[in-house]
């Protein structure tokens, strides 16, 4: 399997999010384990974009190129048609220009009115075996529609897709009766690893 290197190249127009994006920034995937450097953070939104094209370009591919896509496709962009975000997806072994990164400066906090909720997300048991190497306390911070991942460590790809549907509406105050109020775990799509994530709010 290819190591990746996602960086982002370019931003047309502007990044919405509170830190916004900006050329250098990346993230790195290694046998379906997302890792984020230090002082970096991923958008959420962007991450949705991102996730269908990581695990296809990880691995390498038997067909002819007049047969599938996956030769061609470098770039994927975030979905917000205002601050198109570029992410170039670079495989190990490839050639690309990197923009310098720089850790973004912490985002200012709002001084009025309501906020989203600030997400931890845990492993709170692994009741299998799982494959990459998740332990009980792993985890990553979601504040706002910024995804930080401890320096260091990792969060494994699939068990981060199961839980982002869940992530926006988490952060909001639920509705009486919403069985999201009192939902709070996720267990990863793999049925040998058995990975159970805790959602709570910091």
């Amino acid at each position: 399997m290819y190591e990746l290197t996602v960086v982002v190249t370019k931003v047309l127009g502007t990044c919405s999010s509170e830190v916004p994006m900006k050329p250098g920034d990346y993230l790195t995937v290694r046998n379906g384990a997302l890792r984020i450097p230090e002082g970096g953070h991923i958008c959420l939104y962007a991450l949705q974009s991102l996730m269908p094209v990581l695990t296809t370009k990880e691995r390498r591919i038997g067909e002819k190129h007049s047969d599938d896509w996956v030769w061609r496709v470098h770039h994927v962009q975030c979905p917000d048609p205002e601050g198109r975000v570029i992410f170039h997806i670079v495989r190990s072994g490839e050639k690309a220009e990197m923009p310098p990164y720089t850790p973004s400066e912490p985002c200012p906090q709002p001084q009025t009115g309501p906020s989203l909720a600030d997400l931890r997300v845990i492993v709170e048991e692994v009741r299998g075996k799982c494959t990459s190497g998740m332990q009980p306390g792993d985890g990553f911070l979601l504040k706002s529609g910024r995804l930080y991942i401890p320096a260091g460590r990792h969060f494994c790809l699939y068990a981060l897709q199961a839980t982002l549907p869940l992530l926006p509406a988490k952060q909001r105050a639920p509705l009486d009766g919403d069985w999201l109020a009192r939902d709070n775990h996720i267990i990863c799509p793999d049925p040998a690893g058995n990975v159970v994530l805790r959602i709570e709010r910091v």
